[in-house]
């Protein structure tokens, strides 16, 4: 049995409705959902107007880098620049990560400044917000005129565009209104230049890892040429054809060759966690930091392949404090497994790639600091954003005996984070 609200504000039980009324119950909620989605771009536009600021250093930009480093701000070309502590007030009020809420930030901006008859179609439930926000992603990096101009090719049909003649009108857009564009074609793609690793192979990591490689043609072509003939001189002629690995495979092997040019193997570096105790069971799992589980009989086949460093097991309950500002790399390390992620509610970069952080300010002894400032329970690790957030933004936060945190944001609102769950307090 399923119980329903209709749109009217009746709780019926759908089993025992018509298909008739049925039909229109999956029809009011389309429009419930585009209420939804209009109330939330209604609201984020809100906050981004009462948050404009003239200096770019105080503006939400998409990189994490220091403020000195600031990189394209939020909201297309032509539109407000907003305070980057408004990017903390809505990620947190939506229980989600900060580039999430600054697309819905920048999304609502360039509907409502670059894009104003979108933006009342949206308005009037005449288009999908959803649909409108894709709309807006995509003409993102065009200048206003071209925007309008997408804008204007789109409007009519803009509830049911598909993302390949939204593609069409942008690609259009950029070459009317910046005509050496098309000259300018090669030197873009040369931009797009570069090596890129995917560990993420599939809904669950297995051991296995995806490669793009974008370069000129020529190179390319050679390198594949290479891995081929590499390819060729690993087959076995004493073995059956149907005995031999396939030929995707043998690239592999010949990669590895190419890679080490020895039989030492290929140079690994990676964070394994894995109990001594398991090593005899074939189907024990490890785990690789940033990447997941991984069973032991692969994880010998690597390092039956790789030259490797065994990291000498770590006490997690040490307590030691020391007196300079920056922690040996004994308590970094202690720091980084024991929290594994950012502190900051529903933020989750990686604790390796985060500063850590001070929980109670640190204060130079001749300044009249006391001693033993460094240490675990007064360190926590934070991504660069959330590192600003606390430092300029009014956020703080506390470590409790339990080892959860409680953050406290400038409005007064209270999170709890303990591990992967974050509580609304």
């Amino acid at each position: 049995m399923v119980m329903e609200t209709e749109l009217c504000g009746d709780l019926v039980e759908t089993t025992e409705v018509d298909d008739e009324r049925l039909f229109q119950m999956l029809a009011d909620s389309e429009i419930e959902e585009r209420i939804a989605g209009r109330r939330k771009l209604r609201l984020a536009l809100e906050v981004a107007h009462r948050h404009v600021v003239d200096d770019r250093r105080q503006a939400a930009h998409w990189s994490d880098a220091d403020l000195r480093d600031v990189e394209e701000t939020i909201g297309g070309q032509g539109t407000p620049m907003v305070a980057s502590a408004a990017v903390e007030i809505v990620s947190t009020a939506l229980g989600v990560g900060a580039r999430t809420a600054m697309q819905l930030l920048s999304d609502a901006l360039d509907l409502y400044h670059r894009q104003p008859k979108l933006w009342w179609r949206m308005d009037d439930l005449e288009v999908a917000p959803w649909r409108a926000r894709k709309i807006a992603a995509a003409t993102h990096s065009l200048t206003p005129e071209a925007a309008r101009y997408v804008e204007a090719k789109i409007i009519d049909i803009a509830d049911s565009c598909g993302p390949a003649k939204l593609d069409r009108f942008v690609t259009e857009a950029k070459v009317r209104f910046d005509p050496v564009e098309q000259a300018e074609a090669e030197d873009e793609a040369k931009a797009a230049w570069g090596v890129r690793l995917d560990d993420c192979a599939g809904t669950v990591w297995a051991g296995t890892s995806r490669m793009e490689i974008i370069g000129d043609t020529p190179t390319l072509h050679a390198f594949n040429d290479l891995l081929a003939k590499g390819a060729h001189d690993l087959l076995d002629p004493s073995r059956p054809a149907d005995e031999q690995p396939s030929l995707e495979h043998r690239k592999v092997a010949a990669l590895s060759s190419l890679i080490c040019g020895t039989s030492s193997g290929v140079p690994t570096k990676a964070y394994v966690h894995l109990d001594y105790a398991d090593l005899p069971d074939k189907l024990a799992l490890g785990r690789f930091e940033k990447l997941g589980p991984l069973t032991v009989t692969t994880l010998k086949e690597w390092l039956g392949t790789s030259r490797f460093t065994l990291q000498p097991v770590l006490r997690m309950d040490r307590c030691d404090a020391v007196d300079q500002h920056d922690p040996p790399e004994w308590m970094r390390e202690l720091v980084i497994l024991r929290d594994r992620e950012c502190a900051f509610p529903w933020c989750h970069r990686d604790a390796r790639d985060c500063d850590l952080d001070h929980i109670e300010a640190f204060v130079e002894m001749d300044d009249g600091g006391p001693p033993g400032q460094t240490r675990l329970d007064n360190l926590a690790p934070l991504c660069r954003r959330h590192h600003r957030a606390k430092t300029h933004f009014d956020w703080s936060y506390v470590r409790n005996r339990d080892g959860s945190y409680t953050w406290t944001s400038p409005h007064g609102r209270l999170f709890l984070v303990d591990g992967d769950r974050v509580t609304r307090l």
